[in-house]
């Protein structure tokens, strides 16, 4: 019995020292971990996340590496991202290697020089502990020259923040990120608004799901952190007595889905329970909603333990669209004493003073995706990380996500496909929620008919497709409600939203097909109403009349396609008519490859439907308008089809009037020209020429048909080497355009009568008709005929016997051939840069 019981009570004594060995064990680990992260605190201004916190507790205990393990991360993430940016932070914090194997021996070193029991709450904090061992290594007469002592762990003025460090009380969430990319304006303007110079006291950061409000937020605040514990490093940045941070988010978006929160603060009871318990001070139990916010109230202006001032407290409320009742929160936060600045995040436009956050910009959000990739080891080539930029549409949710994805094993393609999936996390966590509030009224119907434009248009188009029949105080009502809810961007009195915000939206309208179809009826009617009077305009002068159709012309492609897509043969080639005169002058300005790839896309197209229906002269005239197109590309695939189509056209003749049988044959004559079949060319334009009537067109055509003519003999004549009979006709056609007042003739012939000038040693009179023209074609925004023009003045300054001067001529017109997507002209220059 004895033996017995004596073994039994050893034993039992043993299983008490085991559980002790345990437990200080575990409070060990806690406090290195606690002592980690001051450290990274004090000395980076940033803290551990609760993934570092997590690697860093079975590190301690003595795992290996490979054997880590983070809930929801794959193992190659921990070994491959996290780890090694765990140690590269405790490095950049420690001054000297830290890595799993001396992670112990550095964290108990410093532990060594911090009172066991500061590291819990009470008078004495980890804080001030860690600066009495700062002031322990300060170095004094015995110490190094160069301020180390302690064996080197603690480098001059490490972890000290001022003689008399003041009490911080705060509850701000770890930063989920090592760095805060970007948004250094919007930063500094909220800095400003938290001073205590400024009068503002309620604050809000407004933006869509996902835009990177709450990370503002945390940011702004870590820095007045940062200032209140050490005010002399951050003269300019405010500081509190205490932060404090309440939460009403529902749920957070990681790499691995969707995560619920458990305990969301959504009640203005929630919101004063969390002040009490950051502050101390405060027993809220008990007493009745009123008695509470006075206790609040008075909590928030004591006095603060530094001085008898009062306390200046900084305070957060996060998602405030999902309190439960946010006016009443508001009324709270608009009587608290003045001490107290009030910081709202929210996706609805707020009528107090504002920070509204939009898609990062193109640079800062490239920058953060490289970044992250960094961060996770992910490896993007710049084409990748554009790709990612594109399908973000630069929003910081989806770039943390889209990284996170191809960390944890994703291909890109997946993850892209991902980003515009409107079930998708992304699009949930952005949109779902304040969405589906809309259902039913008009600002959900104005929500879905602005996902059918590409690009930000007038609020009237907006109102002629979504709803006709709805009054125009009802859906500006609906629209500034979309405005409020970030769903929907102003600017420049245009209304345009974000690309991810569109994906969602465009499947909010597949999911109600009735609407749809009623509203694309109303869009495709809105472009062919709008772009009518742009129709049947000449294309050969400088003074067309296309303002206003540059802005819309993205959202009338996309409507032209859909007709193309859909069948609505007649609507689209209404709107080819409306819009060709445009596309030729623009091609001729901006670029032949956009512009005129419309072109032939859309002609296609239609020849094909004209013929389905037997609509020959529909088909000749959409014939004759591809094969000019294509002989104006000058490729040589392009001319070959070009003749094919000029001779289908042939076969049309009974379907044609005179005046089109003239453009066929002088138009065919330049493709003649071009293939250098002089001859027939001639003859092309002999038979133009005859057909010519007066009766047939007005005065003003008629006359600008004749110098066509004639420019188009002129350079059959200098093509094939006939430069007297050249300079002849053109001279004749600059002498009509000048009677009918067609400068852009006039420049034109003077140009072809330039080169004419070099080749006969004329060169003062080639100099004096090129700098004209020069000068002509610049002020009128004609980037073809200035490559024309710089080209001519290349061949000048040669005969001059000055080859440099030629070289930079021709390189300046090469550049702006390949820029409009001219490449024959462009092999042309290169040619004679290749001669020089």
């Amino acid at each position: 019995m004895l033996v017995a019981g004596w073994h039994y009570s050893g034993l039992r004594r043993g299983g008490n020292m085991a559980l002790r060995t345990v437990t200080t064990e575990k409070a060990k680990i806690t406090e290195l971990i606690a002592i980690a992260d001051r450290l990274v605190g004090d000395r980076l201004h940033q803290s551990l996340t609760d993934v570092d916190k997590i690697v860093l507790e079975q590190a301690l205990r003595g795992s290996k590496l490979k054997d880590i393990q983070v809930v929801g991360y794959a193992q190659g993430t921990v070994e491959r991202v996290f780890a090694p940016r765990l140690w590269k932070l405790l490095s950049q914090a420690c001054s000297q290697k830290v890595g799993i194997k001396s992670l112990r021996l550095i964290l108990e070193d410093y532990s060594q020089q911090v009172q066991p029991n500061s590291l819990s709450v009470g008078s004495d904090s980890l804080e001030n502990a860690l600066h009495r061992a700062d002031e322990v290594s300060t170095p004094g007469p015995q110490d190094s020259p160069n301020g180390i002592s302690l064996g080197g762990r603690f480098p001059q003025g490490s972890l000290r923040e001022s003689p008399a460090q003041p009490s911080i009380l705060e509850n701000l969430p770890a930063p989920t990120s090592t760095a805060f990319i970007g948004r250094e304006a919007e930063i500094e303007r909220l800095l400003h608004l938290l001073s205590p110079d400024h009068a503002a006291h309620l604050i809000s950061i407004a933006g869509i799901g996902g835009v990177g409000k709450t990370s503002l937020a945390v940011e702004c605040a870590r820095r007045c952190l940062a200032a209140s514990r050490n005010p002399q490093s951050y003269p300019n940045v405010p500081t509190f007595d205490a932060l404090i941070f309440v939460s009403a988010k529902l749920c957070y978006l990681q790499s691995f889905g969707l995560l619920q929160r458990f305990d969301p603060m959504r009640s203005l009871q929630d919101i004063l329970q969390q002040i009490a318990d950051v502050l101390g001070e405060t027993e809220l139990a008990g007493a009745s909603l009123n008695e509470q916010i006075q206790m609040i109230r008075r909590s928030l202006h004591g006095s603060s333990s530094a001085s008898h001032a009062p306390r200046r407290t900084l305070l957060i409320i996060d998602n405030l669209e999902t309190m439960e009742n946010p006016q009443m929160v508001l009324s709270f936060l608009h009587d608290l004493p003045p001490s107290v600045k009030s910081l709202v995040t929210t996706r609805e436009q707020s009528v107090f003073v504002p920070v509204r956050l939009v898609a990062m910009p193109t640079d800062e959000a490239l920058s953060l995706i490289q970044h992250e990739a960094q961060e996770k080891g992910v490896a993007l080539n710049p084409t990748e990380r554009r790709a990612l930029l594109r399908a973000t549409g630069g929003l910081p949710v989806a770039i943390h996500y889209a990284i996170g994805q191809l960390a944890n094993g994703f291909d890109l393609a997946t993850v892209l496909q991902g980003m515009s999936n409107p079930t998708g996390d992304v699009a949930r966590f952005c949109f779902e929620t304040t969405v589906n509030g809309l259902h039913g009224q008009p600002s959900h119907r104005l929500l879905m008919a602005l996902a059918l434009f590409p690009t930000p248009v007038l609020r009237e188009t907006l109102f002629q497709v979504a709803d006709e029949a709805a009054s125009p105080d009802a859906l500006q009502e609906a629209l500034a409600q979309l405005c409020q809810l970030s769903l929907v961007n102003q600017q420049d009195h245009r209304y345009g939203m974000l690309p991810l915000t569109q994906e969602y939206a465009l499947a909010e309208l597949k999911a109600h097909p009735d609407f749809a179809q009623a509203a694309r009826q109303r869009w495709v009617a809105w472009a062919l109403q709008f772009s009518e009077p742009y129709a049947n305009q000449e294309v050969k002068t400088w003074h067309l009349s296309f303002d206003g159709l540059q802005e819309e012309w993205q959202n009338l492609r996309v409507i032209a396609d859909f007709c193309m897509t859909e069948g609505w043969y007649d609507e689209l080639l209404r709107l080819w008519n409306h819009v060709k005169a445009y596309t030729y002058s623009m091609g001729r300005r901006k670029g032949r490859t956009d512009y005129w790839g419309d072109r032939l896309r859309w002609t296609e197209w239609l020849i094909a439907q004209a013929t389905q229906r037997s609509q020959w002269r529909t088909l000749a005239e959409v014939m004759l308008d591809r094969a000019w197109t294509l002989t104006a590309t000058r490729k040589p695939r392009a001319l070959e089809e070009a003749e094919q189509v000029f001779e289908q056209i042939q076969t049309l003749r009974d379907y044609q009037d005179q005046p089109f049988q003239t453009e066929w044959a002088k138009k065919m004559s330049v493709l003649r020209t071009q293939q250098q079949q002089f001859d027939e060319a001639h003859q092309l334009l002999d038979e133009a020429e005859a057909l010519l009537n007066p009766a047939d067109w007005s005065a003003g055509k008629y006359a600008r048909q004749r110098v066509q003519l004639l420019y188009y003999r002129g350079m059959t004549h200098f093509k094939a080497g006939q430069i007297a009979a050249a300079k002849q006709v053109f001279e004749t056609a600059r002498a009509q355009a000048y009677e009918v007042g067609w400068e852009r003739a006039v420049r034109m012939t003077e140009n072809w009568l330039a080169d004419i000038a070099v080749r006969e040693g004329k060169l003062d009179e080639a100099e004096q008709l090129l700098v004209e023209g020069l000068r002509i074609a610049e002020q009128q925004d004609d980037p073809t005929r200035s490559a024309y023009v710089k080209r001519s003045f290349a061949e000048l300054v040669q005969a001059r016997g000055n080859p440099s001067e030629a070289q930079r001529w021709a390189r300046e017109a090469l550049t702006l051939f390949e820029q409009l997507g001219m490449p024959y002209e462009a092999e042309e220059t290169q040619a004679f840069l290749n001669g020089l």
